[in-house]
């Protein structure tokens, strides 16, 4: 049971001269059993069985093999056996190479040497299904040589049948392990040669304990064979000794030569390493010095710019590019937006915006001041613009809704608006908001209806008077007085007032009750007045066949109407005989007293003809008295049910064309009889009757309380009209069908769905109707950070408008040049800031966010946010003036939330006059003083004779009669100003005048000039002498230049050569300003050139005197210390600037 047991046992000893051709046979039961003993062709082992033909193998010890043939239970598979034939080639793929050859190795690379070696005259190898390659068979073939591919090397086998023994006890030392080969498996080796010389009878070793190896042990054994085990290296060190004992034989001394190598390895690294000697020309290490700096600071600045490119990708770039991708298509129209990107915004409620922008997730960072993501006029909260692109809006602004988009693409027939009748209804309606807003802040009552009415009255436009109608209709729901003009006077209606009703979620709710009943009066007397003037006019038109005469009553005018109609024959069919009373149609005369909505002239018409009407119908009279009586003309509920039954009787049991239409017209409308057919046969009606009869059959009650057969309220009427529209006007082909189903929702108090609808369509009515409408309370507004949507719906089915974004998109076609005009509609935003919840805070915010946007895309500032007069007071500007309308009552809080904003913006677009009248105006005094020196400075640093540096000047106030633009006064107006005594009105383009009009405004304000640092002012004062040096240059006088020069003190002029002075001067460098600082090498040069030419000037003069050659030798002193002076400070200067010095102290001859 040895572990390698039998190993190479079919010889006695592998070091013997000679050995037998054959052995016994003999079985063994050890793990590697009978490793290399020869076996019948067939044999089986643990991982397969053994094939008899010559094939490649494999085996885990290299040329292992023997010739008898005896079965084997081995571990590796079966073994091989040999034949009486000559040997051939053979090649082995197996991990370890060429192993179970039976040739003996001439040499051999793997780590197990010559393991076993066999007498056998020829071996033929076959696989099994061994772990490691199958072990060997052998067969005698012809003698051949062969190479295997081992992963330790491979091994060659040479040899034949005749010389076998010979090569075996002659080629030993050749089969020798290289130094590299474990010495635990020489110890192997030795094990199983012992093994095999007790299997012959040579020696007993039972005594001897057996190996117990697993395959976790032998895959780790030949795991190290690579990396080496200790056996390994105390082997290399055995090959070391003998190499010393070699050397020492042959009269090397190893010692003294190993000292030797390492002193030359050591000499020749110090003579590598050392450095050159240094150079002792000064100019040259100032040279090197200098490149060295210079490499530096563009190494840095290289680094700051990869640094700051780096922040900007991270900070405005994003690429997620199917996202980007989608919203395109969505801004574009074409694909409906999703839900997650109005939902996950900053500011809403689930508050989680994406800092997307325009087309971004992204949209840029501001770097306002003092603002937080979640305050107005910060940085920006929203997802989209409010105000979207600027430019007419055309058919454009379909695109910022695409639910209106949808409908209007679905209607292309209809014809586009004249755009010159649009700017002109634009500019009135401007004018009429504009006064609207002067009377919120006076706390007027305006009639805005009225006056929106009037604007479509003087524009002719297409179905202008449907437009006028509409308004009519609003105007008779809030019953609008324009004879009112303070809020507490009777009768006036004030701001938000039926807000409370018509947002009362409740349905059965007493507000919610009263706003509907309002809605149907509203629209009943409105269609009711239509009606009456209608009459009027054709009586005016058709005198003789009317034939009024006499008293132009009521009455009389419905008779004088009746008898037009008859004369016409449109009263009704003619094969209907119709009822009358003398020479009067009677049921005619009452069917239009109510249709005008004369009821109590209609009742007292049935009084006064009872008798004769009781002869015709006996309770009519009293249907009558009480439907006049009650104010919301409802029956009592006896005469209700009797009626009712009345009315189903006759219209079940009379004969066709017996009945009189209009006095079961009567009848159907008193009694509400047969709701389900709300029509009337036999009359002739336009569709404003229809429309009346439907508002005049619906009642507003408590249901709870009303029969289910007689339920028909505002809401069934609105299911009714939604109907109607579905089935005619989905598709209008006209804008007379527009205005139609527009003038219908009006009445039907459909307002949110009339808007959309009609804002396809004429968007300029359709703003200024909701407009009207949220300015009463009768609009339901929603959220612009969740719907991108024109039309949307509450959770509880509720339609809502997006009243600002639909507001800040119709400033889009004016907003550039008018500036003041987009911020009054803008403003009326904040109408729903009394909204309850968060709705109200989202309102505020989206006006705060609509100006802040105004305010920078437009840039004016002067007229939204004021100017500065040349005393140095602030002018109000349009929103200043309009803060109470807008919720921000603090005027710090304002400066800090809107104008250090658009400064900031201002300052990063390098618009220097913007963010000098805006920090000026948010009281930045300093940060004013430092602008206009860094633009003073940067003018000064331009070389003589280039263009010099020119600011882009305010866009100036618009004058209108001596008013700027957006100054109210009390009535309206604004306060006269003379011209040029404003800021922005004194065009300034230059950046000294520029500082020299702040400077000079803030010198006469001791307040303002505690609020500036010395050093800025002292800064601002030396920049603008510097300025006047400079022109005195320019202009070639160069004496003057050179003392207003030395008056800086900032340069060694007339030092004479003072070492001690020009080096105090030098040192004082780097307490200058940096606005200071960055010119004092152009100071230098200006001083070098203005000595040399005032030198020469006078040395060309006539006269030789003694001033004239003081004058020389002073120019020429100035000259040198200049350059002296500049070599001190030449590192803190330019380079460029440097050799300009260079040059010109070489012209002047220093």
């Amino acid at each position: 049971m040895s572990l390698f047991a039998n190993l190479g046992q079919n010889n006695p000893a592998s070091a013997g001269p000679t050995s037998t051709n054959a052995s016994q046979p003999q079985q063994s039961t050890g793990l590697f059993a009978n490793l290399g003993a020869s076996q019948s062709p067939a044999g089986s082992t643990v991982f397969g069985t053994s094939q008899p033909q010559s094939n490649s193998g494999g085996s885990l010890f290299d040329r292992i093999t023997s010739s008898q043939p005896q079965q084997s239970g081995g571990l590796f598979g079966s073994t091989s056996t040999s034949q009486p034939q000559q040997s051939q080639p053979t090649s082995s793929t197996s991990l370890f190479g060429n192993q179970g050859n039976d040739q003996t190795a001439k040499s051999s690379g793997n780590p197990f040497g010559s393991l076993g070696p066999t007498s056998q005259p020829a071996t033929q190898t076959s696989n099994a299904g061994s772990l490691f390659g199958g072990a060997n068979t052998a067969q005698a073939q012809q003698s051949q040589s062969g190479n295997t591919g081992s992963l330790f090397g491979g091994s060659t086998a040479t040899g034949n049948t005749q010389a076998q023994t010979q090569q075996q006890s002659t080629q030993g030392p050749q089969n020798t392990a290289p130094p590299s080969q474990p010495a635990y498996f020489d110890h192997l080796l030795e094990r199983g040669k012992k093994r095999a010389t007790q299997d012959n009878g040579a020696g007993s070793l039972a005594d001897l304990p057996s190996l117990q190896l697993g395959l976790g042990d032998i895959a780790r054994k030949v795991r190290n064979l690579g990396n080496g085990s200790p056996s390994v290296h105390q082997a290399r060190a055995t090959d070391n000794s003998r190499a010393h004992y070699l050397l020492a034989a042959s009269g090397v001394s190893t010692g003294s030569a190993l000292r030797d190598l390492n002193n030359f390895s050591a000499q020749a690294a110090a003579a590598a390493a050392a450095t050159p000697p240094p150079d002792t020309n000064i100019e040259n290490y100032v040279k090197e010095l200098q490149t060295k700096s210079t490499l530096d600071l563009i190494a840095e600045g290289l680094e700051d710019s990869r640094r700051d490119f780096d922040a900007f990708l991270e900070e405005n770039v994003q690429m997620e590019w199917d996202t980007q991708r989608r919203r395109i298509y969505e801004h574009l129209g074409l694909a409906k937006p999703s839900d997650k990107d109005g939902d996950n915004t900053a500011g809403a409620p689930n508050q989680s915006f994406r800092e997307t922008g325009a087309f971004g997730r992204s949209s840029r960072k501001s770097r306002g001041f003092g603002a937080s993501a979640q305050t107005s006029f910060g940085k920006s909260s929203m997802t989209r613009s409010i105000l979207g692109p600027s430019g007419a809006n055309g058919d454009g602004r379909t695109i910022v809704f695409t639910d209106v988009g949808e409908k209007v693409s679905s209607a292309p027939g209809l014809s586009a608006p004249d755009a010159r009748f649009d700017r002109e209804r634009q500019e009135r309606y401007a004018d009429k908001v504009r006064e609207l807003n002067v009377a919120r802040l006076e706390e007027v009552v305006y009639p805005v209806v009225q006056r929106f009415a009037e604007v479509e009255a003087q524009v002719p436009s297409d179905n202008a008077s449907k437009l006028v109608k509409a308004y009519e209709a609003i105007g008779e729901v809030v019953q609008e007085n324009a004879n009112v003009q303070r809020p507490s006077d009777p009768g006036a209606i004030k701001e938000r007032q039926y807000a409370a009703q018509y947002l009362e979620e409740s349905h059965a709710s007493t507000l919610s009750i009263t706003i509907r009943r309002r809605i149907l009066d509203g629209s009943r007397r409105f269609l009711e007045k239509k009606f009456w003037n209608e009459l009027e006019a054709a009586i005016a038109r058709n005198p003789r066949e009317a034939n009024l005469g006499g008293v132009p009553s009521t009455l009389n005018k419905v008779r004088a109407y009746v008898r037009l109609r008859a004369s016409h024959k449109e009263l009704g069919p003619e094969n209907v005989e119709l009822q009358m009373i003398q020479e009067d149609y009677c049921w005619v005369i009452i069917w239009y007293l109510l249709r005008c909505g004369f009821v109590q002239e209609a009742a007292q018409y049935v009084s006064d003809n009872e008798r004769a009407i009781k002869s015709m119908d006996r309770s009519f009279p009293q249907y009558m008295s009480s439907y006049a009586k009650d104010p919301n003309r409802r029956l009592v509920p006896e005469l209700q049910t009797r009626i009712t039954a009345e009315y189903q009787q006759r219209v079940r049991a009379a004969p066709e064309n017996s009945l009189d239409p209009y006095r079961m017209a009567c009848l159907k409308l008193l009694g509400r009889c047969d709701l389900t057919r709300r029509s009337i046969e036999g009359i002739n009606q336009d569709l404003d009757t229809w429309t009346w009869l439907q508002i005049s059959m619906a009642r507003e009650v408590n249901r709870v309380e009303e029969n289910a057969g007689e339920v028909f309220g505002l809401q069934e009427l609105r299911d009714s009209f939604r109907d109607l529209g579905q089935r005619h006007f989905s598709a209008p082909d006209s804008l007379e069908t527009v205005m139609t189903y527009f003038t219908l929702q009006i009445l039907a108090g459909m307002y949110e769905q009339a808007i959309s609808f009609l804002y396809g369509y004429n968007y300029i009515a359709a703003v200024h109707f909701a407009i009207a409408l949220d300015f009463y309370g009768l609009l339901r507004v929603s959220n612009h950070f969740t719907t991108p949507e024109l039309l949307s719906f509450t959770t509880r089915g509720q339609p809502q408008i997006n009243f600002g974004l639909m507001l800040g998109s119709y400033t889009r076609d004016f907003r550039t040049g008018k500036a003041v005009v987009a911020a009054d509609y803008l403003i009326l935003i904040c109408l729903n800031a009394d909204l309850t919840g968060q709705l109200g805070d989202a309102q505020v915010r989206l006006c705060h966010e609509a100006l802040r946007e105004l305010v920078l895309e437009t840039r004016d500032y002067a007229e939204l946010l004021g100017d500065v007069r040349s005393d140095g007071q602030r002018i109000k500007g349009a929103i200043e003036q309009r803060l109470k309308l807008i919720r921000l009552n603090d005027q710090d809080s304002y400066l800090k939330l809107v104008t250090i904003q658009a400064a900031s913006v201002a300052e990063d677009s390098g618009r220097t006059t913007d963010a000098v009248l805006l920090y000026h105006l948010a009281e930045e005094y300093e940060k004013v003083t430092d602008l206009a020196n860094r633009a003073l400075s940067e003018s000064i640093s331009i070389d003589i004779g280039q263009e010099p540096l020119r600011l882009e000047p305010l866009r100036p106030r618009i004058q209108q009669q001596g008013r700027p633009n957006g100054q109210l006064n009390h009535q309206g107006n604004s306060p006269l100003q003379p011209p040029g005594d404003s800021l922005s009105l004194a065009v300034v383009d230059d950046p000294a005048e520029l500082a020299r009009q702040m400077q000079a405004t803030y010198s006469r304000n001791a307040l303002i000039l505690k609020k500036i640092s010395s050093s800025k002012r002292e800064a601002c004062a030396m920049l603008l002498r510097m300025q006047e040096a400079k022109k005195l240059i320019e202009g070639a006088q160069w004496a003057l230049a050179v003392d207003k020069i030395k008056t800086l003190n900032l340069i060694p002029i007339d030092t004479y050569g003072n070492v001690q002075v020009i080096r105090e001067r030098s040192q004082t460098f780097h307490t200058l300003e940096p606005v200071i600082s960055r010119n004092i090498g152009h100071l230098l040069l200006w001083t070098i050139r203005a000595s040399g030419c005032q030198r020469d000037i006078v040395a060309n003069s006539a006269y030789d005197t003694n001033e004239r050659q003081q004058v020389i030798d002073r120019c020429t002193w100035n000259a040198k210390d200049s350059m002296v002076f500049a070599g001190l400070v030449r590192y803190r200067m330019p380079s460029r600037l440097f050799d300009d010095l260079a040059r010109a102290g070489q012209e002047v001859g220093v």
